[in-house]
């Protein structure tokens, strides 16, 4: 893409996104959830921060998507990634990857914006309750 084709595409950057499902063995879970589109584009690409955690980035390094910390932002390194060239991470099909010690298949994972993100999370409990003793 280029030009005007690359700039539609650009606009269409949803102002939310989140990354959700299952990982491996529950690989980088804490790495997942919403994030928040940025004003700064990272590599000519939108970029976004983890909702409640200003340290974790969604960012394109080039080749493909990231998950890393802000300290990193625009480099190659992180510890979830899609490996697609994609102007926006909800629109790929490409599987998601996750960090242990080797890139391992998340086929689970996936990234949602706009109606199907809403949907997701109208799915959520409105209140939790978490009871028991706890360990001293």
């Amino acid at each position: 893409l280029a030009g005007d084709a690359l700039a539609a595409e650009m606009a269409k950057a949803a102002p939310q996104i989140a990354l959700v499902g299952p990982t491996p063995q529950n690989k980088q879970a804490s790495s997942l959830g919403v994030f928040l589109k940025r004003d700064e584009l990272i590599n000519g690409y939108p970029s976004y921060t983890k909702a409640g955690d200003d340290d974790a980035m969604l960012w394109h390094a080039g080749q493909f998507w990231t998950v890393g910390v802000a300290a990193e932002l625009g480099q190659n390194r992180g510890w979830v990634s899609l490996r697609d060239g994609c102007v926006r991470p909800e629109s790929s099909t490409v599987t998601w990857k996750v960090w242990d010690a080797a890139w391992v298949v998340a086929p689970e994972l996936r990234c949602l914006a706009g109606d199907a993100l809403a949907a997701e999370m109208a799915k959520a409990a409105p209140q939790i309750a978490l009871v028991g003793p706890t360990p001293q």
